[in-house]
């Protein structure tokens, strides 16, 4: 272990034990009514939230259906997709793995590059394109589109999009190969040593990655929320045990076990004398700072291993779905300059499903909430900023229904202007007319490893289109447009895509082809002979 991260430690604030007032728990109360609001306008069905305040739990809010055509309520055993929230007892079991001398944070994982350590994959900062390539794993309904067994080739081939260990990249692949190191180390399945290491210890009953085993009405349905604030019923949920990302975001849990690993965590925090029975092991290099994120900041904003550090007041929300909708520059501010707070947190996503973790460690407080639904915008994020509001009087000015309204209207706007684009590019066209009939682009094509294929066949209805079909996946099949010359669209509008189970995407080169001679064909349009996908049969 190396002490020079714990040594970042040396100043940290020790938390306050005076308990929670009246008033804390009121003013917590009186956000319910705005929690409702953002559900409502985000589209969400279902919402569990708990407040842990000077190592009392004060706050428990259930709201809404867990199962709306059954008229299921919420409460705080139902079983929510928590995605990324994974990361972080994936990170705490490499700490019992370092612990125990299996390997150190130092540790180099050769399958990729033979300087990239532990402490590379777990704090994103390998400079590798991992979320552009998660188009060949992940294209929607919640289908896996890859076998687990190819994670380590298919890693071999990404693109680096920045200098080694200079900048904090969101690399979700990380977390994939942390848990294949986990199994190799332990000889268990990754859901075994979480278990053996933190559920059964920590009585996490509702904790799995196995969804499906749980007792009828225990698991939230997966929704989507939909630009008239309606939620739509998704007909699959994704289920990640044995595929890529099991490690980077496959566990299913409740508000009572989170409030449960949120209360060990911040005990692990302010344990000044760490003894072999403690169950979270190494959590100082856990929960240091690895990597600056956006920088240049004033304040800290920093990623450690499952957690984000962020020091408020700042923007927040960093990595879930509304990241994207405001340059950090211009993202609303959570907190007040005469009321610094460190915050520790994470957010998670999956289809179907929202939520949010954080820790106040001068407080000994946290907050968790989960929700069933891809919201128009993300309403987990929105809910814990009304609670961490509340919850330490931060007069920040703030109003988070009217921003989740905001952050609705740029997403359904960010989709029109996608549809804007793609009507432009027909319009400007001086090549309106096809160079060769339909029928000779049709064939399977593969990319250069050869481990992700797009089939592209004529449409069985219409005859001035194709369809394209994600490794051949009947359930993965579009519609292909000619949009000019040989480039072709797959264009969804924002309930279209919410319906397939997909995730916020309106770049629109994302939904582009591009068919050459050769017969090859480049997905999203780029000149990138790494991304070129050649047809089986030339």
């Amino acid at each position: 272990m190396r002490q020079a991260l714990s040594l970042l430690f040396g100043s940290f604030v020790a938390a306050r034990t005076v308990p929670a007032t009246l008033d804390d728990q009121q003013r917590l109360q009186n956000v319910n009514t705005q929690i409702s609001q953002i559900c409502d306008v985000c589209g969400v069905p279902g919402v569990s939230v708990g407040v842990v305040h000077h190592k009392e739990q004060i706050y428990t809010y259930n709201h809404g259906f867990s199962n709306v055509e059954k008229k299921q309520v919420v409460n705080s055993d139902t079983v929510f997709g928590i995605g990324s929230l994974t990361k972080s007892f994936v990170a705490a079991g490499l700490g019992k793995l370092v612990h125990e001398k299996y390997l150190n944070w130092d540790t180099p994982d050769n399958r990729k590059v033979e300087e990239m350590t532990i402490t590379d994959i777990l704090s994103h900062r390998t400079g590798l394109s991992g979320i552009g390539d998660m188009a060949l794993a992940f294209q929607g309904d919640g289908d896996m589109l890859l076998p687990k067994d190819r994670l380590f080739s298919l890693v071999k081939t990404f693109r680096t999009l920045t200098a080694f260990r200079s900048t904090w990249d969101y690399f979700v692949w990380g977390y994939s190969l942390a848990g294949e190191i986990i199994e190799e180390l332990s000889k268990k399945s990754l859901g075994d040593f979480l278990s053996d290491a933190f559920f059964k210890p920590l009585n996490l009953q509702s904790t799995t990655f196995k969804p499906d085993g749980l007792e009828p009405g225990r698991l939230a349905e997966p929704y989507a929320g939909l630009s008239n604030g309606d939620y739509h019923h998704l007909p699959k949920r994704q289920v990640f045990e044995d595929t890529f990302f099991e490690a980077s975001g496959g566990l299913y849990s409740s508000l009572n076990d989170m409030i449960t690993w949120s209360i060990t965590m911040l005990d692990a925090i302010q344990d000044d004398a760490p003894s072999q029975d403690d169950i979270v092991k190494e959590v100082q290099s856990i929960i240091s700072s690895h990597i600056a994120i956006e920088n240049p900041s004033l304040r800290e904003r920093s990623y450690g291993y499952g957690w984000l550090r962020t020091q408020l007041p700042g923007p927040v929300g960093l990595i879930g779905g509304n990241a994207d909708l405001w340059p950090i520059k211009e993202s609303p501010i959570l907190g007040t300059k005469d009321r610094p707070v460190l915050m520790l947190y994470h957010q998670g996503s999956t289809v179907g499903y929202y939520s949010f973790i954080a820790l106040f460690p001068d407080t000994n407080s946290s907050v968790v909430v989960l929700t069933n639904s891809i919201g128009v915008s993300d309403a987990a994020d929105w809910i814990s900023r009304v609670i961490i509001q509340a919850l330490f009087e931060l007069n920040d000015g703030q109003d988070y229904v009217s921003l989740a309204k905001e952050a609705n209207d740029l997403t359904i706007k960010d989709y029109e202007k996608l549809s804007d684009k793609i009507v432009a590019m027909r319009e400007n066209c001086t090549e309106e007319l096809l160079p060769v009939e339909l029928k000779s682009y049709t064939g399977t094509y593969v990319n250069r490893e050869k481990q992700f294929s797009i089939d592209i066949i004529l449409h069985p209805e219409l005859s001035d289109r194709l369809s394209l079909r994600f490794q051949g996946l009947e359930d993965q099949t579009y519609e292909l447009r000619h949009s000019c010359d040989t480039t072709f669209e797959w264009s969804l509008s924002h309930d279209e895509s919410k319906k397939r189970g997909r995730y916020n995407n309106a770049e629109w080169s994302t939904y582009l082809f591009r068919f050459e001679e050769d017969c090859s064909v480049f997905p999203h349009s780029l000149d990138d002979e790494q991304r070129a996908m050649h047809r089986l049969d030339k």
